[in-house]
């Protein structure tokens, strides 16, 4: 039920990124709270774990944003997913990485800034649901 509702929150976060080239703090904080929700639900989880791998997620990605290749919100908002996914955060950003290069690839505009919101979306949905 949580992987579910995280996801319309991206599904939402995705389609404000699209319209404004930005993404409110709501969706962040919305997964961030549907996390530590999940840890209530799944005591055997080790959040000392999830919380190292939370911060490496965040400085990977903040160096990204300093070198102006992700925006804030997505580091937030992956940050944030990173507390919920666990070690399944590397897969969700191979997954949007990989779609964002082949979205990009198909509308040709690779100096042009463009939004990386539907990429964690789908990026997510195939993190998630992939069993490997």
């Amino acid at each position: 039920m949580i992987k579910i509702l995280i996801l319309i929150i991206l599904f939402f976060a995705a389609v404000e990124d699209i319209k404004k080239m930005e993404v409110g703090y709501i969706y962040p904080a919305s997964i961030l709270a549907l996390s530590f929700v999940n840890f209530f639900f799944k005591p055997y989880i080790n959040l000392k774990f999830y919380l190292l791998n939370s911060l490496l997620v965040f400085a990977v990605l903040f160096l990204f944003w300093l070198l102006g290749g992700i925006g804030g919100g997505d580091v937030k908002v992956l940050t944030a997913l990173s507390f919920y996914a666990g070690f399944k955060i590397w897969d969700i950003l191979l997954f949007s990485s990989v779609f964002f290069l082949l979205y990009s690839f198909v509308l040709r505009k690779f100096k042009t800034k463009l939004p990386f919101m539907p990429a964690v979306f789908v990026g997510t949905i195939g993190g998630l649901f992939a069993n490997f």
